[in-house]
């Protein structure tokens, strides 16, 4: 490392650190390091004669990256007047202008940097932070209204702003939030880009900023629409590189974006959903959160998996209990609700059988619907999710016919394990025999449980695994 890029990096961190936290936060500002930004940039093997803009550049770090590699047509814009005055005294032979990037159009910015083409290159990592309150975008009514109507954060402005500013065929490469991929309420945008772009690449690079909540992803997006036979390459960060995990075809997705780990997640996942009828299909009754303010009511930490702590499971009705916080580690926590009643912290659906719940009972707690669930409906989220009816709807339950063959086995270990000791080697014996008549309940062949069990070997805690083993 040069004594140039050591005193940059010290002057960097020196200006950010003397920011306000608050300020920081409220602003959504939070500054890349270079060693992703270098990665990112070389990711997109572009020309050194390339124009490179980042339209929200904070301390400069893309830029200052692009000029290390070679590049020499370079442009930085951030509203913060005190940012650019630090990357002014900081960058060399960088164009920088203080102005609102994200409330100008992008005509409007090209002639703020008299620019007379536009860039080839957009790149950065925009401000995440819910258009509200004191936050607002001072720009026409019609804009607004696109933003509102596709997630109302200023990320996404950013995003929609920076297909103004780049060329026809140019590239937009923005660190974004991870649940941009698959929350509702950006549906708008991703069918956007699905439609009317093609999108390059994907990299998974999970909580990577201290004291930001969520993940994040390196979208990178070409200003044209996909070919038909384009593939998307869905990558992540590990070992300090970023890894190709698999290539799907772009028009594989309608509207939301899964990333799958390889090859064997996607096939698993068309398998699925192809000859399967879903929760939503099969349950005839509520799905959603438990609405009771009893004193008395179950709450999220009373219920465990097939049981309670400090409660008899009942042995009729007609619903089941699920703590409403998922993690992968533990996986589904759900028992038999009977006629009891549940508090918000806890999700519920409820069926007018109460055999039929306790069969769904059974498969929720399957390695299969585990691995369904973080995989295909939390996009392998590291952090805590929520069991949702929206995701538990998605749920693939076997078919009519393989639903006959399998229901009274099912049905008769889901009352073995709410009869036997709570984790006891009993209980463990009788959720692997579950686990085995659930895979063959989905017609999933050997090599595809193997490759399940393995998967979730890794994500689960050893709590859950009897004896070290699945």
């Amino acid at each position: 490392m040069s004594l140039v890029q050591n005193a940059y990096i010290d002057a960097s961190n020196v200006y950010e650190s003397s920011l306000e936290n608050n300020y920081k936060k409220d602003n959504g500002i939070f500054y890349t390091d270079l060693l992703l930004a270098e990665k990112i940039l070389c990711e997109l093997k572009q020309p050194k004669d390339a124009i490179v803009m980042d339209p929200c550049c904070g301390s400069g770090v893309f830029l200052y990256v692009a000029k290390k590699h070679g590049f020499v047509n370079l442009y930085g814009v951030d509203h913060d007047k005190n940012a650019i005055n630090f990357c002014l005294n900081n960058i060399n032979n960088v164009s920088f202008t203080a102005c609102d990037s994200i409330s100008k159009t992008g005509t409007e910015l090209l002639s703020e940097l008299e620019l007379s083409v536009h860039p080839d290159v957009v790149i950065g990592n925009p401000p995440y932070v819910p258009l509200a309150g004191d936050v607002e975008l001072k720009c026409d009514y019609l804009f607004k209204r696109r933003v509102s109507d596709s997630g109302n954060n200023l990320f996404v402005a950013a995003l929609m702003r920076a297909f103004e500013i780049v060329k026809t065929d140019g590239i937009v490469s923005y660190i974004i939030p991870k649940n941009f991929l698959h929350v509702t309420g950006y549906s708008l945008l991703r069918r956007m880009l699905l439609e009317e772009k093609t999108i390059v690449s994907i990299v998974d690079i999970g909580a990577y900023f201290k004291n930001v909540r969520g993940e994040q992803i390196v979208l990178t997006v070409k200003n044209s629409v996909a070919d038909k036979k384009h593939n998307i390459k869905l990558k992540k960060l590990s070992s300090n590189r970023f890894v190709t995990m698999c290539s799907i075809p772009q028009s594989f997705y309608k509207d939301e974006i899964l990333i799958f780990n390889c090859n064997e997640d996607f096939s698993t996942y068309k398998k699925l959903t192809s000859s399967y009828q879903s929760l939503s299909d099969l349950c005839n009754g509520y799905v959603g959160r438990g609405k009771s303010v009893s004193d008395t009511a179950i709450v999220g930490k009373e219920i465990r998996k097939f049981g309670y702590k400090n409660h008899v499971v009942p042995k009729k009705g007609n619903t089941v209990f699920i703590q409403n916080i998922y993690s992968a580690e533990a996986g589904v926590i759900a028992a038999f609700g009977g006629d009891m009643e549940a508090a918000q912290t806890v999700t519920v659906f409820t069926d007018g059988d109460e055999k039929m719940c306790r069969y769904i009972l059974g498969i929720l707690h399957s390695r299969l619907c585990n691995l369904f669930l973080y995989k295909y409906c939390y996009n392998y989220s590291k952090l805590t999710m929520h069991t949702d009816a929206k995701y538990l709807k998605k749920i693939p339950l076997p078919s009519t016919k393989q639903q006959e063959a399998y229901f009274d086995s099912i049905l008769s270990l889901v009352s073995r394990l709410e009869s036997n000791d709570y984790m006891s080697q009993e209980w463990f014996d009788c959720l692997e025999e579950l686990n085995q008549i659930v895979y063959a309940a989905y017609g999933i062949t050997k090599k595809e449980s193997e490759y399940i069990d393995c998967e979730v070997k890794r994500i689960q805690s050893k709590r859950w695994i009897s004896d070290g083993r699945l």
